[in-house]
């Protein structure tokens, strides 16, 4: 089979390597979409020390059942499904339901077998099944959803707090995750909304699923830690990994607001903490997703609740062209969620494979 093997800091290539084998509790699926997010970015250019080399990234992908391990009962082949991991089940974190701090799980750092492939293996628990009304393209949106789906419920955010007003909710950064979290926000009743992002054509992305975009320059700061901005927040989803973002979020909300932490950020970030506490500001870190996260997001998407087709990138990407796609995003040229097909991959009538040209 086809796969794109990292060799190194920026080198990736496309290599011919053999259909991994199965244990009696392995699934084996042909890919069909794999989704290309910012922790990708920082494994393929090494950021942070992520990054090991011979490993095959991709964990945001959606595909077909073609074998089965011997002792594998609730699968068969033709399934359609999307992939996740696995928690150890045992620690304390996932024994009081905090599957995210699971402190046996695989970390995106380490060695992996993943999705940028023709084919990819699963243990049977890792796989979640795609209803019949969601094509796959649609699917491959599941596991990042369930990350915003994470994050959106770390915020304690509600349409109803009790206080009456509408809630108000920021989100940093207009990349997949930060659009996402959009719709999140918007399905769970949220309609205050409002993307700070960079980059005009993310903003314009942002406009087009009917949301308030702006420039970051264009948000007022506080004159001293006791003033709050004109139009204080409720909270934060800082969803573009970027230390700025992270300081001037804090300087957007409102007494007791929340400031919550989703994108992958290496660089320190300094905090006023006189603000924090005489505002009594909340920061909170977003990793992963919930027990049911999965679930939830392909409820969520089978209920169009989340408008796909204004989330994903128009056009699909071959495994061939993946490093001009990676360099792209990085540089925020790509405004909507970009997908990844290998030549075995699956198409469905919902979007065409189309090799990006950049």
């Amino acid at each position: 089979m086809r796969a794109l093997v990292f060799r190194g800091p920026g080198d990736v290539a496309v290599t011919e390597l053999p259909i991994p084998p199965l244990a009696r509790d392995e699934v084996l699926a042909r890919v069909a979409y794999c989704g290309v997010c910012g922790t990708d970015i920082h494994l393929v250019y090494g950021e942070g020390g992520w990054g090991t080399p011979g490993s095959v990234y991709g964990h945001e992908w959606s595909g077909e059942v073609v074998a089965t391990g011997g002792d594998v009962e609730k699968w068969r082949l033709g399934d359609r499904v999307v992939g996740g991991d696995r928690t150890c089940g045992a620690c304390e974190y996932c024994m009081s339901g905090r599957r995210s701090l699971c402190q046996n799980i695989a970390l995106p750092s380490g060695p992996t077998f993943g999705a940028f492939a023709e084919y990819v293996k699963s243990h049977e628990d890792e796989l979640y099944r795609v209803g019949e009304g969601l094509d796959l393209r649609a699917a491959a949106l599941a596991e990042p959803l369930a990350v915003a789906l994470h994050g959106v419920n770390r915020s304690g955010i509600t349409s109803d707090a009790g206080t009456g007003r509408t809630p108000r909710a920021l989100v940093t950064g207009g990349g997949p995750i930060g659009l996402l979290t959009v719709a999140v926000l918007r399905a769970k009743g949220i309609s205050d909304v409002v993307v700070s992002e960079p980059s005009a054509i993310r903003r314009s992305r942002v406009i087009q699923l009917g949301g308030v975009a702006v420039d970051p320059a264009e948000l007022d700061t506080p004159a001293h830690y006791l003033a709050t901005a004109p139009d204080p927040f409720d909270v934060v989803l800082e969803c573009s990994g970027n230390s700025a973002a992270s300081r001037q979020g804090l300087e957007q909300l409102r007494p007791g607001g929340r400031l919550v932490i989703v994108g992958v950020n290496f660089e320190p970030c300094t905090v006023d903490p006189l603000r924090v506490l005489v505002q009594e500001l909340e920061i909170a870190g977003s990793r992963q997703y919930d027990a049911d996260g999965l679930d939830g997001a392909l409820q969520l998407l089978n209920s169009g609740a989340v408008p796909v087709g204004e989330i994903l990138d128009e056009t699909d990407t071959d495994l061939a062209g993946f490093l001009p796609l990676l360099a792209a995003m990085k540089a925020g040229e790509v405004a909507g969620k970009p997908l990844v097909v290998s030549s075995a991959g699956s198409v469905s009538s919902a979007g065409s494979a189309a090799t990006r040209d950049r």
